[in-house]
């Protein structure tokens, strides 16, 4: 099978990279599924991740996620976007993931039982 052009690459590297993070937010209480106009899940159950990390990871945790949810936010641009030639570079999507693997990693210590589900969806190197 041919090889996948560059920009067609990156924007499957985004879906992935979002789809993760919302299996990530899935462990998030289950009280903070809102619905309706005006709100954002995807903020509201990224911030409830911080219940479930232990005190002297939380520093850190609120770190990952205020980074993980521009990541979520700058891919709906890149997803959307009328131009679909615009991608991140290569070095900003290792970013991204980089980022979301913490926060996951931090996640899944905090609860054994979750394991690593999102390590799973990553994409083949190359």
């Amino acid at each position: 099978m041919a090889e996948l052009p560059a920009v067609l690459r990156a924007r499957c590297q985004i879906l992935l990279l979002r789809m993760r993070i919302e299996n990530l937010i899935k462990s998030a209480p289950s009280e903070l599924l809102v619905t309706g106009p005006g709100t954002n899940k995807v903020r509201l159950r990224l911030w409830g991740l911080l219940s479930s990390i232990p005190q002297q990871d939380r520093p850190r945790a609120d770190r990952l996620i205020r980074q993980v949810h521009r990541v979520y936010g700058l891919s709906s641009d890149y997803l959307h976007s009328r131009q679909s030639s615009i991608v991140p570079s290569p070095a900003e999507l290792a970013a991204w993931l980089a980022c979301v693997e913490a926060l996951e990693l931090l996640v899944t210590s905090a609860d054994p039982d979750r394991g690593t589900a999102g390590a799973a969806e990553q994409p083949p190197a190359g």
